[in-house]
């Protein structure tokens, strides 16, 4: 999807995470979460943003981690958070499908959105997402790279939140060898 018809590639280093996840072992179409290790994906580490999958369609997304470098851009740590309070309600479900579609029918999603920052500032970021099943004693998760764009974004005040989420403006869902869902659909 591309709400403002430009056309947007996806970065070096979004590739290059791909590779990574592709190249965790699996036994189907994803890893599972015991095969990620971080200190693998060193390279990765401070971009990364590690989160609970929902579970239902009024789950919620907790951040399980969230790298350095995200940090420093938010000036603050996020990690316990959940995601939904840093986006607009009107995009919630949306976003809670979009995780779900992740884990049912095995894919990843690039996008591109503006982030609006508590201190005035605001960046476009792209985000990389794969999943990472389910351990038998633990969560699905989704596995994250940001990577801050170079464009102009127009601060929105944030409302007393670390950072404020706009709706993506660039998406697409990544094959990983089972198709692509349907949002359509769901």
């Amino acid at each position: 999807m591309d709400r403002d018809q430009t056309s947007v590639t996806r970065s070096l280093s979004s590739l290059e995470f791909e590779a990574f996840w592709r190249s965790l072992p699996r036994l189907g179409l994803a890893p599972h979460r015991r095969e990620f290790k971080p200190e693998r994906a060193t390279k990765f580490l401070k971009n990364l943003i590690l989160v609970e999958a929902p579970a239902d369609e009024t789950g919620r997304l907790r951040l399980r981690l969230v790298g350095s470098s995200i940090q420093i851009r938010i000036q603050r740590d996020i990690t316990g958070c959940d995601y939904l309070d840093f986006l607009a309600p009107a995009y919630h479900a949306g976003a809670v499908e979009s995780g779900r579609m992740m884990l049912q029918q095995p894919c990843g999603l690039w996008q591109c959105m503006d982030v609006h920052y508590e201190r005035g500032f605001a960046q476009s970021w792209e985000i990389t997402v794969f999943p990472l099943f389910a351990d038998p004693d633990g969560l699905p998760l989704l596995l994250a790279h940001v990577e801050p764009r170079v464009t102009l974004v127009t601060p929105e005040p944030a409302h007393g939140r670390a950072m404020l989420v706009d709706t993506a403006s660039h998406y697409v869902f990544i094959d990983v060898g089972g198709g692509l869902p349907n949002p359509a659909a769901g």
